[in-house]
């Protein structure tokens, strides 16, 4: 149990460093050589790509405000729920700026070896787009993307999740 609590303030330390752009969380939780999958834009392969996909997220979303909406720990794996919302600043998914309120809530399955991320995957993306006028647009995942990445933290979820429905 204890190593669970303490991966678990690690991740959050670590997501509370990438969105403010310390270079230094990086060094310390992430490894040189990371592999990841289903990143928008592209996918890292390294520690400086993968910092530079946080430093993306910064200047898409201006002014933003990020949470951790879940966290679950295992041995050596976290799964993240967040989402990150601010000012539409650059383009993004494909979407040009629009100078209004953009959201994007993701889940994050890392595997942590020796201390320090090595693998990534992001899923269950979902984007919303406020405009000046009150006008919703939300693009969802489809079931199929959201079922994309397997792991007994992923059952985990999935089960928390029907069982709070019923």
């Amino acid at each position: 149990m204890q190593h669970h609590q303490s991966l678990n303030a690690d991740i959050r330390e670590f997501l509370r460093g990438a969105f403010s752009g310390s270079a230094a969380h990086f060094e310390r939780y992430v490894a040189e050589q990371v592999r990841c999958w289903g990143f928008p834009e592209f996918n890292p392969e390294c520690r400086h790509e993968y910092q530079g996909f946080f430093n993306l997220l910064m200047d898409v979303f201006a002014d933003a405000n990020w949470s951790i909406e879940q966290l679950l720990t295992s041995d050596s794996e976290a799964l993240v729920t967040f989402s990150v919302q601010g000012v539409h600043h650059e383009e993004f998914m494909g979407l040009p700026a629009t100078g209004c309120l953009l959201t994007m809530r993701a889940r994050l399955l890392l595997r942590v070896k020796a201390g320090q991320i090595s693998e990534s995957w992001m899923y269950g993306k979902s984007i919303q787009l406020i405009t000046s006028k009150g006008k919703c647009f939300e693009l969802q995942p489809s079931a199929e993307a959201r079922a994309v990445v397997s792991s007994p933290l992923t059952s985990l979820c999935h089960s928390h999740r029907s069982h709070a429905s019923r």
